[in-house]
């Protein structure tokens, strides 16, 4: 289970406050880590607290210019983060998985629907 997967970072940042998290943590540049030096800021060309807002436009269907308007930045910008967004959905699908047996769990056999009353399928306990 992925608790904080469907949270925006700034949510993230809050709840980490709110946990008592230390600073040095909360407030540490997001970074891929894939060279030395290398932030997530430079790479987006913003910080976390305009991304969240601009993904929080596209989530609710909002079009890029209205985006754009809301939070006073470039059209051509947020259409980046679109693009970039819409490109790497991929990655926010879980993986497949090949169906080796009757029933895969996770896909067909889910146990608390099933059986969540403690009964067999079959309703003989």
């Amino acid at each position: 289970m992925e608790p904080l997967a469907d949270c925006y970072k700034t949510v993230v940042r809050q709840l980490a406050e709110a946990l008592g998290i230390p600073n040095e943590i909360i407030a540490k540049p997001p970074s891929p880590d894939l060279w030395p030096d290398h932030k997530a800021k430079d790479e987006l060309g913003a910080d976390y607290e305009l991304l969240d807002l601009i993904l929080w436009g596209i989530e609710h269907w909002w079009t890029p210019a209205d985006i754009a308007e809301e939070l006073e930045i470039s059209k051509d910008f947020v259409e980046k983060i679109f693009e970039r967004w819409r490109s790497t959905e991929h990655k926010r699908r879980p993986p497949l998985a090949p169906k080796l047996s009757y029933r895969t769990v996770g896909h067909d056999f889910r146990i608390p629907r099933m059986f969540g009353n403690g009964n067999h399928a079959n309703g003989r306990g």
